[in-house]
Parts: C-alpha cells; sequence; structure tokens
C-alpha cells in the first residue's frame, strides 16, 4: 500500500531487558497526517493486550515512541506489534513493514526469552569448499603421507583442467585436500577479506563428496586424515579464522561399520537403522546407498549427538575445536523412517552442542522454507535458500529452484524477502547464511546466462542484505558451472583464467561490509519497489545505509528519507563517489541499468 506513513523499530538496538524481567521498547515513526495515538499490542498467555506508547521526542525528521511491556510468562517467546490511530485510519508495524490491518501472528516482532546466538556469525564472510575440488595441497601435502585403501588407489585422479564427467557421477576425484586449503588461506584471508570457511564433508567416505560417510570419527584420507585438519585447524586459529565442518547426521553410507554388521545379521545395529520384517530398509529420499538412521533407537541419538563421546561432540573439542556445524538434511531426521519427532531431536542436539560449545554455530540444511527451525530453540540460521537465493533466483533469472520458469517483479521480491524475514527473530535473521548458489544448485553466473552486470548486482545484494554472506568457492572469479557435477568443476588457479573485474568487485564488497556496522548487525527498512527495481536501508547506531538494485534499464527513483537524516542531507555512493542532496526528505536517485548503489550520509 502506498502510504507516506513510514516507521521503524530494529530489536536488536531498540529493546532494553530491564532487570525486573519487562522490556523497554522504541519505535519511531513519520507520517504527513496527524498521529491520533501510538499503541503496542502484545499477547500474554495467547491474549491480546493493548499499552498506549509514550511519545518521548519530536525532530524534524520523526517522532520517537517508548513503551515499557512485561515478557511473556507462558511462553519464551513475546509476540508484539505497533498500532497508530490517523483520524479514521490506522498503521501497523510488524517485523515485515507498515501494513493497514494487524496480520497474523507469524509476522509479528518476537523476543525470544535467553536466547542465545553466536553473534560472531553476523560479522564474518563465509567461503563453501568442496575439498576435492579447490586445491591440490604444495608443501604441506608431501609432509603429512597420505595412507589409500585398496578402493582408493583403485581410482585414478581426473586431470585438474577437465569438467567433471556426469557419466563417473561421485566416483570422480581430482585430488583437492585439506592442504590445499591451507596453502590457499594467504588467498581467501589476505587478498580477499574471506574470515570464515565451510566445509563440505570430510570424514571417510567412498564418494567424493562424502555425503555417505563410512567413519565419523576418520578424517578423509585422501584429504590428508586428521594430521591434515589439525593444521589447517591450527593455521585457521592463528589467522582468527572460523572454520565449520558439515554433518551428515541423517543416514551413513553403506559401508558404514554400524550398517555393515546391520547387514550380517546384528539384531543390536539392524535397530540402528529401519528394517521391515522382509529385509528392506528406508533409505534418504529412497537412494538404497544412503541408510536413514532410527533416531527411536536411544544409541543412535548417544552416538551422534547426546552421549560423552558423541560426534558432534568429539570435533567441538580440542585440538580441533571447531566452530560449528553445517548439518545435512536435518529437517528429515526422526524417529523410524520418518521425521515424526524431528523437533524433539532437534532441540537436544542444540542442547548438547551448546553444553559442548556455546558460541558453536548450528547451521542447518533447509532447501525450502525453515521457519519453525529457527524460532530460537533449535538452529542458529539456515542455509538462506527460502529467504534469499530462491527470491533473488526468481527476480534476477526468471527461474525457481527446480528450475522452471518463475519470474517475479522488483515489488514481489520485496514482499517474499519481507514474508521470510519477519517469520523469525531479529538475532536469527542477521544469523541466516544468505548465498548464491552451492554444491547443489548450478552457479547463479550461469543462470544469468552469463550476464555479468546482473551477476554483479546479486554479488552487491548478497553482501548488503540481512544475514551472513557466503561465496561458493570460484563464485568470486566468475566460475560457470550447470547442474551437479558441473556446479562442482575444480578451482582454476591460473589467474589467467579469472575474471578480475568479478573479484576487485567481490573484494571491494568485502572491505565494505567488514567496515561498516549496519551491514552485519543493522535493522532493515523497506524504501520502495516497483518492476525493476528494489530499494531498502540498513540501519544501525552507527549510521546507516541506503542500498538500491536496479535490474533494468536506467530509471529514477525518489525516496522518502524521513527516518534516515534531516532534510538536505547528502548521500555519497560508496562505489561510485556520486553525491547525491535530499529535497527536503526525498532522495531523487538516478538508477543505472543493471546496477547497484550503496550509500552512505555525507
Amino acid at each position: 500500500m502506498q502510504t507516506d506513513f513510514i516507521a521503524h523499530h530494529h530489536p536488536l538496538t531498540d529493546v532494553e531487558i530491564l532487570e525486573d524481567g519487562r522490556l523497554r521498547i522504541s519505535v519511531r515513526t513519520a507520517s504527513g497526517a496527524t498521529i491520533n495515538s501510538g499503541w503496542i499490542r502484545y499477547e500474554l498467555d495467547n491474549e491480546e493486550y493493548l499499552t498506549s506508547l509514550e511519545p518521548v521526542e519530536t525532530t524534524a525528521n520523526a517522532q520517537y515512541w517508548r513503551v515499557e511491556i512485561p515478557t511473556n510468562p507462558g511462553a519464551a517467546t513475546t509476540y508484539y506489534l505497533f498500532k497508530f490511530i490517523c483520524t479514521e485510519r490506522q498503521f501497523c508495524l510488524d517485523a515485515g513493514g507498515v501494513h493497514p490491518r494487524i496480520r497474523s501472528r507469524s509476522f509479528h516482532f518476537k523476543h525470544v526469552q535467553g536466547l542465545q546466538t553466536p553473534q560472531w556469525v553476523w560479522n564474518q564472510v563465509f567461503y563453501q569448499i568442496f575439498p576435492d575440488r579447490f586445491r591440490i595441497g604444495d608443501g604441506g601435502s608431501a609432509a603429512i603421507n597420505k595412507e589409500l585403501n585398496a578402493h582408493e588407489k583403485q581410482t585414478p585422479l581426473s586431470d585438474w583442467n577437465t569438467i567433471p564427467d556426469p557419466s563417473k557421477g561421485s566416483s570422480e576425484f581430482f585430488g583437492g585436500d585439506l592442504n590445499g586449503v591451507v596453502d590457499a588461506l594467504p588467498y581467501l584471508q589476505d587478498e580477499m577479506g574471506v574470515s570464515a570457511i565451510y566445509l563440505n564433508p570430510i570424514f571417510a567416505s567412498h564418494s567424493n563428496h562424502r555425503y555417505d560417510t563410512d567413519d565419523y570419527s576418520q578424517v578423509e584420507p585422501r584429504l590428508g586424515g586428521e594430521p591434515a585438519l589439525l593444521r589447517l585447524r591450527k593455521e585457521t586459529q592463528a589467522r582468527d579464522m572460523r572454520l565449520i565442518l558439515d554433518a551428515v547426521v541423517n543416514h551413513t553410507s553403506v559401508h558404514h561399520p554400524w550398517f555393515q554388521q546391520a547387514q550380517a545379521g546384528d539384531e543390536h545395529y539392524r535397530a540402528f537403522y529401519n528394517f521391515d520384517s522382509e529385509g528392506h530398509y528406508a533409505a534418504w529420499k529412497g537412494f538404497e546407498s544412503l541408510p536413514k538412521l532410527n533416531y527411536a533407537n536411544p544409541e543412535v541419538a548417544a552416538s551422534m549427538y547426546s552421549g560423552d563421546n558423541a560426534i558432534l561432540r568429539h570435533w567441538l573439542r580440542p585440538p580441533y575445536a571447531i566452530d560449528g556445524w553445517r548439518l545435512d538434511a536435518v529437517h528429515m531426521l526422526g524417529d523410524g523412517p520418518s521425521a515424526h519427532n524431528n523437533a524433539t531431536h532437534m532441540r537436544a542436539m542444540r542442547e548438547c552442542v551448546k553444553q559442548e560449545a556455546p558460541q558453536a554455530y548450528l547451521l542447518g540444511e533447509h532447501f525450502f522454507e525453515a521457519t519453525e527451525w529457527l524460532q530460537g530453540d533449535q538452529e542458529d540460521g539456515a542455509m538462506n535458500y527460502y529467504g534469499f537465493a530462491h527470491p533473488l533466483r526468481a527476480w534476477l533469472a526468471g527461474l525457481d529452484i527446480s528450475g522452471q520458469p518463475g519470474a517475479i517483479d522488483g515489488r514481489e521480491f520485496a514482499a517474499w524477502l519481507a514474508e521470510a524475514r519477519a517469520a523469525i527473530p531479529c538475532p536469527i535473521q542477521l544469523s541466516q547464511l544468505n548465498l548464491l548458489d552451492t554444491h547443489d544448485t548450478p552457479r547463479f553466473l550461469t543462470l544469468l546466462q552469463g550476464d555479468r552486470d546482473l551477476y554483479k548486482l546479486a554479488l552487491g545484494l548478497l553482501f548488503t542484505y540481512s544475514g551472513a554472506p557466503c561465496l561458493y568457492y570460484g563464485d568470486e572469479i566468475g566460475l560457470p558451472g550447470g547442474g551437479d557435477p558441473d556446479c562442482r568443476r575444480p578451482f582454476p588457479w591460473d589467474r589467467e583464467r579469472w575474471d578480475t573485474d568479478i573479484l576487485n568487485w567481490c573484494k571491494a564488497l568485502i572491505a565494505l561490509r567488514k567496515d561498516t556496522p549496519a551491514l552485519s548487525r543493522g535493522g532493515h527498512l523497506d524504501l520502495g519497489a516497483d518492476t525493476d527495481s528494489y530499494c531498502f536501508a540498513r540501519t544501525a547506531q552507527e549510521g546507516s545505509l541506503i542500498i538500491t538494485a536496479n535490474r533494468g534499464d536506467a530509471s529514477t527513483t525518489s525516496l522518502n528519507t524521513r527516518l534516515l537524516g534531516p532534510p538536505g542531507s547528502r548521500w555519497r555512493d560508496l562505489l561510485s563517489r556520486e553525491v547525491f542532496t535530499t529535497n527536503g526528505h526525498t532522495l531523487t536517485l538516478s538508477l543505472p541499468s543493471k546496477s547497484l548503489r550503496i550509500l552512505a550520509p555525507e
């Protein structure tokens, strides 16, 4: 709805927890019409309460309001929104923006009592590595002998400069290893500015992707084994870099000792899986090479997360002391062959992981909406396909996640993003792992049919939107690739093959993000959207930014900056260095074709 009424509330800075547990909450508004009254609507024991807001300050830009409310005694989450009466109309501010009515509870602001989120995640620039395809170690590999088993010795390495062969699938190896990651740390941190690494599975497996785990307690010998992981951990710690590993907790491989003994007739280990009376077993999405674990068996939970020597605990402890886990297909985990009791196990898993390492990052893999896992009692964040990658793909490439037509305009893009943000508490919004592509999807540049300008626009949104940005290896040099296995091409270390324009663009965005608090922990304020453009602000006490994205031809836009600065404010584009001055509270901007602007007040 078009209106000159705007309002903003950032739960990270506008909520104060008082000594008695009550909440002191602030909100600011700007309106061309008189505001007769302001209210906060909240729920206690599932009942609605309305308390009037106290106007505390009025400036040339905005009106500031404050109120104190109790927290919900009957649940961990207190839901609230703001309601403003303007003559015969009302405007409601919830976590998805301003609307003319009260919307459902799922859109309300959410204060979760005692929420423990690893705030270090907010400041990171992540880099995802598929180990077999990133780099073959130089000096370190020679120092650490790789002891290959018979299967591995019979599998020759493919030439690094070739494209993966679809006919070989998961059995094709290129030889990348953990020592190669160590050797690349100067490039990743010193040259690019990457601060956190997420590795696809590194534990013993017969496949190149290693999502079919043979042994959770052993690092794959092809990757250099435990000595190589320890070397990587020490080097990342010395550089103050974070390291996240991939845990496949829903299923094992058929080569895992548990399954081998189950197949041999051992009833004890058959109970680790889901066998029927005829000897058939449940498997991940029907793939017989991936037998599903049965969490109704307490020994499975003890082995994976709850026992003192559980796998998830083991690698969080010194000397490895990893910084968190990415949990593969974790929404499918459960008692028996289904996801029954999934939430019970996820809450228990969170408790056990946080007991071991309170600041560990618990990241879930969800290709679709993950709202129910992101309410503060299960995951710290999710791979943000639904709330970022999917809408961005639809807006810029006109495709849905299945590769089918799914074009949307800028207004629908803005609405999709707002809906996903509003569904989860603010600290978890900031802990989402935003991405353009991964080992499971075509490269975003390829989806854009090689359109480098649109790709740079997508990268700009990746580094300015709420959540932690994650580059999939090669994104920064314009590495192309279609669906699996083409999206898993070896990284070309010959710099002559790099797109240095895209690399320099990534470097600039990373440096800007690391130097700008509003991009790591700021609030979000939508400013406008039309068919081809989307404009928003990131707000922080240290200063706000305006971001404009235009996918179409050159155009202009006018933005209401009343909540962002005084009349006549000057805004500088941090990328082009152009300066724009507001006319009163209206900022008129030129939007070059297929471009991104990032503006800061002078």
